[in-house]
């Protein structure tokens, strides 16, 4: 049996030299995947924020109802899929396909209600195997009336395994499908220039993150605002972690196999990603370019060394608020700035929204810049004893940016910022870390540490990530979307990498009202 296969994979390699070549560039990737996720320090799962009720999140994430009656119509599709394999002679689920697995049931029941709710006509997947998760996409196209399904898939090496090729596709369902041959490198650019655009993409062929970061990032470009990108086997390397910290999806999940494990490890997990509605917003480049942020620039004190590094901490901040705000919410949404001091980031939130609404703006004290009184509204709100002054669920998104500290008693206010905020809306909480590097340095020498002032200054209050974390979710119950950290003092003033983000000077959380 071993000699068959090897003269088969022998042949097929002579035949296709640069398939094959393609094949052996993917030991060597896996082999360099495995050495990053050993290097990262921690399990896939928790580098991933596995999340356990992801059905549930899923569906509060895209304002649909819950439970779904959509998902319980998924079980007896699925079973039926699977004994139409078994009684066709395929064997189904681990390594039932020369060594690789069957589409997961959790994967596919994710696609089956994607497919129902979003109503997609575009569809492309890249992996095809025994085309369980072919089926899946199918026969939800089928049951909506419309759609079309493109599957870019590389056959086996072993020959004897072409026939099991889409063995799950009916007849019935094949005039909406199309089979790509070749590799995702050669043929998936073509394909996505020829459909120009696209409403869902599924990756479930090579694994490796060199390969799964090229699919992500050629599919992403060709997704309609609202698509959806699903991935599967996302716990083989750092790829889909490093494409989410880049692309700033609207929202991501990451959950675990419910048939069996992963090829690498005990938890084999699958992800999505929802692309941001409206406009994808300017470059990244025009932030820095942008009138309001060099305006900014010009507002931070730089007297002394550390005066420096701190404002280039605090406009690295602002910058990575403005990419986090793009797509974040629809067309027309409504903007509430909390304490923006002189007020030029407001503006520059502003203009990374699709036709927003006039920004508003409530502080203590009336301290904006003239150009920014013409473009915004104002409200003089006590934040340790007042109620807001709007009324309940009517902003699409607030931000609040490091002047939490100043405050005495901030259960109140965040109770009050969250009862203006929409269900489905967002806030961006960001706090001067007193966990950073630099505090804790301080501290060991016996120091106070930068976050709180003493004799001068207005900082009250101290805050660290994971605490901080614990009462937004379980006092506030607000969902995190995303925590990052930036700068670490004096070093860098630039976002860090995910082990290192409860170091930073400043922490940054995006969080959602649940539906």
């Amino acid at each position: 049996m071993r000699a068959g296969y090897t003269a088969r994979a022998s042949a097929g390699m002579v035949r296709h030299p640069k398939q094959g070549m393609e094949r052996i560039r993917g030991r060597w990737d896996r082999h360099r995947d495995r050495r990053a996720l050993a290097a990262a320090g921690v399990p896939a799962r928790v580098l991933y924020g596995v999340t356990e009720r992801w059905a549930e999140r899923l569906h509060a994430a895209l304002e649909l109802p819950w439970p779904c009656p959509q998902a319980e119509s998924f079980g007896p599709i699925w079973d039926r899929i699977v004994a139409d394999l078994t009684e066709a002679g395929a064997r189904v689920g681990i390594a039932s396909y020369g060594g690789w697995n069957d589409g997961d049931r959790a994967f596919g029941a994710a696609i089956w209600c994607l497919v129902a709710h979003r109503r997609p006509e575009t569809v492309v997947e890249t992996g095809v195997a025994h085309g369980l998760t072919s089926r899946v996409v199918l026969e939800g196209l089928n049951r909506n009336g419309r759609g079309h399904l493109w599957s870019v898939d590389l056959p086996a090496v072993d020959s004897a395994l072409h026939p099991e090729i889409g063995m799950a596709v009916s007849a019935g369902l094949r005039s909406r499908w199309t089979y790509v041959r070749g590799t995702a490198r050669e043929r998936l650019p073509g394909l996505l220039a020829e459909l120009t655009a696209i409403d869902m993409f599924i990756h479930d062929s090579l694994h490796t993150g060199r390969n799964q970061r090229f699919e992500l990032e050629s599919a992403w470009a060709a997704l309609r605002p609202g698509g959806v990108a699903v991935v599967d086997d996302i716990d083989h390397s750092l790829a889909f972690r490093t494409f989410v910290d880049k692309a700033r999806p609207r929202m991501r999940l990451a959950a675990r196999h419910v048939t069996g494990p992963g090829l690498v490890g005990p938890d084999g997990l699958w992800g999505l990603a929802v692309k941001g509605a409206g406009a994808p917003g300017p470059a990244p480049r025009a932030v820095a370019a942008s009138p309001h942020y060099r305006k900014l620039s010009t507002l931070m004190s730089d007297s002394t060394v550390r005066d420096r590094q701190h404002a280039q901490i605090e406009l690295s901040v602002v910058r990575e608020i403005a990419f986090l705000v793009r797509g974040l919410t629809p067309a027309g949404s409504r903007l509430l700035q909390v304490q923006p001091l002189h007020g030029p980031e407001v503006l520059l939130f502003r203009d990374q929204l699709v036709q927003p609404a006039r920004p508003v703006i409530y502080d203590q004290a009336d301290r904006r810049d003239p150009d920014v009184r013409t473009e915004t509204d104002f409200e003089e709100v006590d934040f340790e004893a007042a109620k807001f002054p709007a009324p309940d669920d009517h902003f699409d998104l607030a931000v609040w940016n490091r002047e939490l500290v100043t405050l005495k008693n901030i259960t109140p206010a965040l109770r009050e910022v969250r009862r203006v905020v929409r269900p489905g809306g967002y806030l961006i909480l960001t706090v001067p870390n007193l966990a950073a590097a630099h505090n804790r340095l301080l501290l060991a020498a016996g120091r106070q540490p930068t976050t709180l002032h003493i004799a001068s200054g207005d900082h009250v209050r101290g805050f660290a990530a994971p605490s901080m974390t614990r009462v937004l979710e379980r006092d506030l119950a607000f969902r995190i979307e995303h925590r990052a950290g930036v700068g670490i003092a004096p070093v860098t003033s630039a976002p860090l990498p995910r082990p290192l983000r409860d170091l930073g000077h400043t922490v940054i959380w995006v969080l959602r009202k649940p539906a």
